[in-house]
């Protein structure tokens, strides 16, 4: 009986499969076999085992890369030793003959753990065994040394010069201090875990000892960032040594710059120049350039880099913002860098924020990748559609006046996270610093600060604020003062919003950030509303001018900038029904929305989202409107969160369910409430409530800010109801596990509530009835 996987490697962890092989001479009896593993499966052991004899199991291993790294591992546990030695031995001889092959497949799949599930000092939730710099990029490359010839392993890479000599005792490191963190998250999970969640990080920081989680998040990305910088440069080596007589020709240095050359695939320095800030930076454009990576030595020869003088020369400045044009291709640059000092001299701010985790789900990376995803982003906008198909972002992109600002602010904008105090309005000091230092002139510094200081300002003002309303659209104008800054604000969010991840940017949110850039550039143009004079033509040419007069005239003003022609000229057949009307009508964008026209009454807006939750609509966005007669208008926005609503069949149930809600036949509280139950994780969600008396003309805006649950719209909006107030338009935001829901309240007149006391008491009751 042989040990493998890590059992072999005497690594197990609590979780951990006890992986098994009974090598015999010749076949087991099934008896046997299940006289073997009944035991342990009775003592509740995850069992992976198998039955083979010697020759199969080396045959196995020359078809299966791993069945023959798990031989590479394995030791002898009970019975005949010397079967397992021989196995051993066998497939130890085997892997130098399939030397190429499993070079290649080993370097490939480090290649794939870089892109998924990435880099462990990058990632806020790391994998411990799987992410770049992890257990499996250790034990890989002790594998590797074996398909080098005996005695293999580590020290084989070293004799070769594919690892330094320091790099065995740094791997060692860096193995035991994962396997000392996956055995605390076992411990703490209770179960096999390799990605260390956000909610599970504070109690496996305790169980190691760390001083918290961040310390624990950062100590854990810094050895894995040795870790994976190790094994990328072996695996390159490796894979250049593997192509033949023609990847071992030696050919003679290409100068690619002053001092810089290009040798063997690498970029190098020539000679033994001075090593400065110069030096480094030219490097750096070299590497971007041609797209390849920077010489192992030369980096570590850059690590005597001294800071530019200030302010920067214009040469350096130029080189450094020529790397952040390169996009994605600066990354592994930056990275570089970044791995041997280099980076934090030239920009002393970066040591701040390298590895610091960001401590919600609405990230994927910790700050200093996410700056550098930034930038990436940035510079993809700028390069627009490679095929020419330009669409409505590129063409922006193009206007830019100021690009080489744009990357800049997607490096800096997030620089003063993990400061106390705010981290956009602490950043935009910052920024100036940066901007000061580079030589940049006062006007560059001003914007590069205002686009810091306001680079979430865009966002939040489309997702929170109601479009429609002239007043939000004003402010964003006067704050942008001129298009430029404008437009290098809209690109900014975008690039901003795509290195955030998936919960920061989706086909919703960004149609919501382009209006809001449109109407807010429309009005820096001298127009009142782009498009408001062709909507109202269009309008009058379907309805006919008197009619559509006389029906806009029913409905509040911001009734008619909330709608296309074509959804007016709808509502109208809508609301010559006597009855109350429910329709679902799918988006492009996969959501659904749902217009309901009944009689007006306090609560109606409550009611509806309480039955449209329940039948599994996940609310982003409502509007309410009333007409003169009293009947009113209301459509909801969302996502079908559970695929009830994605056939007609589901949607007639949830219709019929829904009239009877409007009707009164049904009262939902109790279900709601048992669903939030259902549904809530861990303790009930603690609200913080911001009335603004400022953001609009017609209607006073109340933010709710608090984790996102089941139910909380429709909660709400039965609070702000029992308050005697109207809802005249409501927004939901998410950010991951976060949400912002926004009221536009009313008094039942129409008029703008203003008694400070009155709204101090909605402040109070939603926080008292809803938590």
């Amino acid at each position: 009986m042989c040990a493998l996987g890590s059992y072999a490697r005497r690594e197990l962890c609590p979780g951990s499969d006890i992986d098994v092989l009974l090598l015999h001479e010749r076949r087991a009896g099934t008896a046997l076999t299940e006289a073997l593993w009944y035991p342990l499966w009775d003592a509740g052991f995850v069992l992976g085992h198998a039955t083979r004899t010697v020759k199969e199991a080396v045959a196995l291993a020359d078809r299966d890369l791993d069945a023959l790294t798990a031989l590479l591992d394995a030791r002898p546990v009970a019975g005949d030793a010397s079967l397992v030695t021989d196995v051993v031995r066998r497939v130890r001889d085997l892997a130098p003959r399939r030397r190429r092959r499993l070079i290649e497949q080993l370097a490939d799949a480090a290649s794939r753990r870089v892109g998924r599930p990435g880099p462990i000092s990058e990632m806020l939730e790391p994998d411990l065994k799987d992410g770049a710099g992890g257990l499996r990029d250790v034990q890989a490359l002790r594998w590797a040394g074996f398909a080098l010839g005996p005695p293999g392993g580590v020290d084989e890479l070293v004799a070769r010069g594919f690892l330094r000599p320091g790099d065995p005792a740094l791997l060692d490191e860096v193995n035991a201090l994962l396997l000392d963190v996956r055995v605390a998250l076992h411990r703490v999970t209770g179960r096999a875990r390799d990605l260390l969640a956000l909610q599970e990080q504070d109690a496996v920081a305790a169980a190691v000892g760390a001083a918290s989680a961040d310390a624990l998040v950062r100590d854990l990305a810094r050895a894995a960032r040795d870790v994976a910088w190790v094994a990328a440069d072996a695996w390159d080596r490796l894979r250049a040594a593997e192509q033949g007589p023609v990847g071992r020709v030696v050919r003679a240095d290409r100068a690619l710059a002053p001092d810089v050359v290009l040798r063997d695939g690498r970029v190098a320095v020539a000679a033994d120049p001075p090593i400065d800030a110069g030096l480094a930076l030219r490097v750096a454009v070299a590497a971007v350039t041609e797209d390849v990576p920077i010489d192992r030595r030369t980096l570590e020869r850059l690590t005597a880099t001294a800071p530019p003088e200030e302010p920067w020369p214009a040469d350096q400045r130029d080189a450094f913002l020529t790397v952040l044009r390169a996009g994605a291709r600066a990354v592994p640059v930056f990275e570089a860098l970044d791995h041997v000092g280099v980076l934090g001299r030239l920009l002393p701010e970066w040591d701040h924020v390298r590895s610091l985790p960001q401590r919600n789900a609405y990230h994927r990376f910790t700050v200093d990748r996410h700056l550098l995803e930034a930038v990436a982003q940035a510079a993809a906008l700028l390069d627009g559609d490679p095929d020419g198909n330009d669409g409505f972002d590129a063409v922006v992109a193009r206007e830019c006046e100021q690009p080489s600002v744009l990357l800049l602010a997607a490096l800096l904008h997030d620089m003063a996270k993990g400061y106390d105090g705010d981290h956009a309005t602490n950043g935009a000091a910052t920024a100036r610093v940066v901007a000061t230092r580079l030589g940049q002139s006062e006007r560059v510094a001003g914007t590069l600060a205002w686009l810091v200081e306001d680079h979430l300002s865009l966002a939040e003002t489309a997702t929170r604020r109601d479009l429609t309303d002239p007043a939000v659209v004003a402010r964003v104008a006067a704050r942008a003062q001129d298009r430029e800054r404008l437009r290098l604000l809209y690109l900014l969010t975008i690039a901003d919003s795509r290195a955030t991840g998936p919960a920061a940017w989706n086909a919703s949110k960004a149609a919501l950030v382009r209006e809001l850039y449109v109407r807010a550039d429309a009005a820096l143009r001298g127009t009142a509303d782009t498009g408001e004079d062709e909507r109202r033509a269009e309008l009058d040419t379907l309805l006919g001018r008197d009619a559509a007069a006389r029906f806009l005239d029913e409905l509040p003003p911001s009734y008619a900038h909330a709608f296309a022609p074509g959804d007016i000229v709808h509502h109208v057949e809508l609301f010559a029904h006597d009855e109350p009307v429910v329709e679902w009508t799918p988006l492009d964008d996969g959501a659904l929305r749902c217009t309901i026209v009944d009689t007006d009454r306090p609560g109606l807006l409550a009611t509806a989202a309480a039955a449209l939750t329940l039948a599994g609509l996940d609310i982003r966005d409502a509007h309410a409107f009333t007409r003169r007669d009293g009947r009113a208008l209301e459509v909801f926005t969302g996502t079908d969160r559970f695929t009830r609503l994605e056939d007609e069949r589901g949607r007639e149930v949830a219709t019929r369910r829904l009239l009877d809600a409007l009707a009164g036949a049904s009262e939902l509280g109790d279900e709601l409430a048992a669903a939030v139950e259902r549904y809530r994780r861990g303790a009930p969600t603690e609200l913080t409530v911001v009335v603004d008396l400022d953001s609009s003309a017609r209607a006073t805006v109340v933010e709710v800010h608090g984790r996102d649950e089941i139910g909380l719209l429709a909660r709400l909006a039965r609070v702000i109801a029992g308050e005697g107030f109207d809802v005249d338009v409501a927004k939901v935001a998410t950010m991951g596990e976060r949400v912002v829901d926004v009221f536009y309240v009313r008094e039942h007149d129409g008029t703008k509530p203003v008694n400070r006391e009155r709204l101090d008491r909605l402040r109070d009751a939603i926080v008292a009835r809803t938590t």
